[in-house]
């Protein structure tokens, strides 16, 4: 049903004084128009295949498998239309850009299957992919992250690959970067080891074409890039407490008896120098004599 109505709209499309390949490019996405080109062929619709199929290749928002699917279904109805030259043009490129790829549909006629095969082994000379890239330098203990450019060939290129290793690690462990439109891969290398000592780590980067053929590569396994993720900074030691200055102890009640008390001691001087006082006040008057009255104190 689906088809049907692909099919219908290029027929609308053709009534409304539109191109059938601009109809088909705004009204599906670019798995729906590969699938519509390859109807178009089957139907024997060759001329239309082809200008659909050049069309749908002028989009810029198509992955390196869709750009490959639009070479392949452009070169198969060039073949079935008899225009070989053009057909042998088309499949360079697409094996200049994929060495790897292979026949989407295997039921392929022998015709189309053995154009495919010469092509791939004729070895075209590989599209230029180059990558841009510089190790980076850490100042403290973190997860470092891995960038990457892809500056030429962007379109060929359907993921990065990142595969490392740390110093102590005898194998290489791989994972997918992740890669935007602007041709930047990104990933993030986990922290192993003791974080006590520094981390050595080895990496490769290699852009993949879809059928993840290598088509260019920074380091290798023998001569690898590398980093050093430095060890962890240590703890500053906890600052010493501030004593107190020193103070006058104040007295101890040892519980003794009150002869050992200060204030007992006091206490007696005190009365003692009371009772001598009153003692010589009370003492009578001496006699007054010829030389006068003498009072004694």
């Amino acid at each position: 049903m689906m088809r049907r109505l692909l099919s219908a709209a290029a027929v609308w499309a053709c009534l409304a004084g539109v191109s059938p390949a601009v109809g088909l490019a705004q009204a599906q996405d670019a798995d729906a128009a590969v699938a519509t080109i390859r109807e178009q062929i089957l139907f024997a619709r060759y001329d239309d295949a082809v200008a659909s199929s050049r069309h749908y290749l002028t989009r810029q928002d198509l992955t390196a498998a869709q750009r490959n699917a639009g070479l392949e279904v452009l070169a198969i109805a060039q073949l079935a239309n008899r225009n070989d030259t053009r057909a042998s043009e088309v499949l360079s490129l697409l094996y200049s850009r994929d060495p790897g790829h292979r026949l989407a549909d295997p039921d392929a006629s022998p015709m189309v299957q053995g154009a495919f095969a010469r092509a791939r082994e004729a070895h075209p000379e590989r599209v230029e992919v180059r990558l841009e890239h510089t190790p980076p330098v850490l100042d403290q203990r973190e997860s470092p992250e891995i960038r990457v450019q892809v500056v030429e060939g962007r379109d060929a290129v359907s993921e990065v690959r990142l595969a490392y290793r740390t110093g102590t690690a005898g194998r290489y462990a791989r994972l997918v970067m992740e890669l935007d439109a602007d041709g930047v891969a990104r990933a993030r290398l986990p922290l192993v080891g003791d974080p006590a000592h520094e981390q050595l780590v080895d990496y490769t980067l290699t852009a993949m074409a879809p059928s993840l053929t290598p088509l260019a590569q920074l380091g290798s396994e023998a001569e690898p890039l590398s980093l050093t993720v430095p060890r962890a900074q240590r703890e500053a030691p906890a600052a010493a407490p501030v004593l107190a200055s020193p103070t006058t102890p104040e007295p101890h009640d040892d519980g003794g008896s009150i002869a050992g008390k200060w204030w007992f001691w006091t206490l007696v001087v005190g009365v003692v120098a009371g009772g001598v006082t009153a003692a010589v006040l009370a003492q009578p008057s001496s006699p007054s004599g010829s030389l006068g009255h003498v009072t004694l104190r």
